[in-house]
């Protein structure tokens, strides 16, 4: 019987294999370690990614806990501490959120400062042909 000399080097690696998928188009990398590959892809694709799904979760643990829900945490130390944490997770995924957000002004200057600094011909281009645009006596 021939046997894959992979699986001699390597003897523990047969059979423990994961799904690595990349997208051409999409900069996601998907690793899953149970359930049907083709149907995490497709929800976190078509439906929601893993972060806005657990963004709503905890949307709605922190409505819940805030409007009643408190007495059963009270009750459990564990439970206080993490919905604690969870409300500190939110507000600093929030300040992430708004650092990074840009407005299309900040991000087509950018892309302006990128095109000068890599391409001075084109830059001179794309400057002649706004200029082009410009109304008479402006």
């Amino acid at each position: 019987m021939l046997t894959n000399p992979f699986f001699n080097m390597f003897p523990v690696t047969a059979g423990n294999w994961q799904t690595i998928d990349t997208r051409w188009w999409s900069p996601t990398v998907s690793v899953n370690f149970a359930g049907n590959p083709a149907v995490e892809r497709e929800v976190t694709e078509d439906v929601a990614s893993y972060g806005r799904q657990i963004g709503w979760l905890g949307d709605i643990v922190l409505a819940l806990a805030e409007s009643g829900g408190g007495e059963a945490i009270k009750r459990k130390s564990a439970a206080g501490d993490s919905l604690i944490k969870l409300r500190q997770a939110q507000e600093r995924i929030q300040e992430i959120k708004q650092r990074r957000k840009n407005s299309a002004g900040d991000n087509a200057r950018g892309a302006l400062a990128n095109l000068a600094a890599t391409d001075k011909a084109a830059y001179a281009r794309l400057v002649r042909s706004l200029d082009a645009d410009k109304p008479p006596g402006k």
